[in-house]
């Protein structure tokens, strides 16, 4: 009688361990969630849930979670350009889980590290890495729970357009078309990923078929979509790429005056303050500018100021392209991202040249 009831006590207290555990691996998967759903909102955010996943995930030793929590802070680290803590919480990732899952955003995660700093060797080597976790992915696809599959839908798409991003800058241009067309319509139930697709078709260099007026008018049609997407749904990263990218799509003037023409009411939504057509890309340029600002992405605000200068370009307002490429130039981290860089110094070469300092012109290629 004395051993039925032991027994019967000790079932009971490995049911009630085991109840805890489920309860707390929900709360984790919670923290986890809340924090990629800031991901293109608010980095404080992301930051401050996956912490909190993590340690309650080292706490009660739910590695997977661990895990997840590493990615989240990881995409901040990247986006703050801080690429040698990412790095660090991507090598843990890859010695605490063999959640292949996690693996494969981790995987994706170095690709994009790869791509910015133009080591495109690593890249192939992480791409393949990737791949290998996504066929183990592929072999038990039906086991995956419902939070599973929507988390592989984020790391399906993410490969897809990272992949994409690279082609793109190394003028494989077929590759990169390929590699957007393989995202799978399932890509429009993740409202960040939706988002991220939309903007990249619309930047450009996805779209071949047609004239280019016909082409400009698609790119701008995804990029207005991105826009009224992102401004629902309250995420100013989107909302600043889309607007740096239709002012790049105004700064040449027969792409803007057709533009402005055939998209009235679309051009009265972005620009309520009625800002003259000549000064509109500038202005766009500039709120795109503050909302990166705002955000937190120094590889983006470099950017943003390098379209600034462009802008400034297309009226020979060449004090302000100046002006701007050297502010793009001012944060030290972006040397870390030697693509982007030499983008910003090639605009100043043609900035130098255009206001005959050809010394300084010489010196900035």
């Amino acid at each position: 009688m004395k051993n039925c009831f032991v027994s019967s006590f000790l079932i009971l207290l490995l049911n009630l361990c085991f109840s805890c555990t489920d309860k707390k691996s929900t709360e984790i998967d919670q923290l986890n969630d809340f924090s990629y759903g800031f991901h293109y909102r608010n980095l404080d955010s992301t930051s401050y849930y996956a912490r909190k996943s993590y340690y309650l995930a080292e706490k009660y030793n739910y590695k997977d979670g661990e895990a997840e929590a590493l990615n989240n802070l990881a995409f901040v680290d990247i986006v703050k350009m801080q690429y040698a803590d990412a790095y660090s919480r991507l090598d843990s990732i890859l010695d605490i889980t063999d959640n292949h899952l996690e693996l494969l955003i981790a995987y994706i995660q170095q690709m994009r590290l790869c791509q910015r700093q133009s080591q495109n060797r690593e890249f192939y080597e992480c791409r393949e890495h990737a791949q290998q976790s996504l066929r183990r992915i592929n072999e038990e696809r039906h086991l995956l729970s419902e939070r599973q599959k929507h988390r592989l839908i984020y790391a399906e798409s993410e490969l897809a357009i990272v992949t994409s991003t690279y082609y793109y800058y190394v003028g494989l241009e077929r590759q990169s078309i390929e590699a957007i067309e393989s995202i799978s319509p399932e890509v429009e139930n993740d409202t960040a990923q939706w988002l991220n697709y939309l903007y990249n078709v619309g930047a450009g260099g996805i779209i071949t078929q047609g004239t280019q007026t016909e082409i400009n008018q698609k790119e701008f049609d995804y990029l207005m979509r991105c826009y009224l997407l992102a401004k629902q749904y309250n995420c100013p990263y989107f909302l600043a790429n889309s607007l740096e990218a239709l002012a790049e799509h105004l700064t040449v003037f027969d792409y803007r005056m057709q533009l402005m023409s055939d998209n009235q009411p679309a051009m009265k939504f972005i620009n309520p303050q009625n800002v003259s057509s000549e000064e509109l890309p500038l202005w766009l340029a500039e709120n795109a500018l503050s909302l990166f600002e705002s955000y937190g992405d120094t590889y983006q605000t470099a950017g943003a100021y390098r379209t600034l200068a462009t802008c400034c370009l297309s009226k020979t307002d060449y004090d302000g392209a100046l002006q701007n490429l050297e502010l793009a130039l001012s944060d030290t981290l972006i040397f870390q991202a030697p693509d982007l860089v030499a983008s910003i110094r090639e605009q100043l070469s043609v900035v130098y040249s255009a206001i005959d300092q050809k010394n300084e012109s010489d010196y900035k290629i």
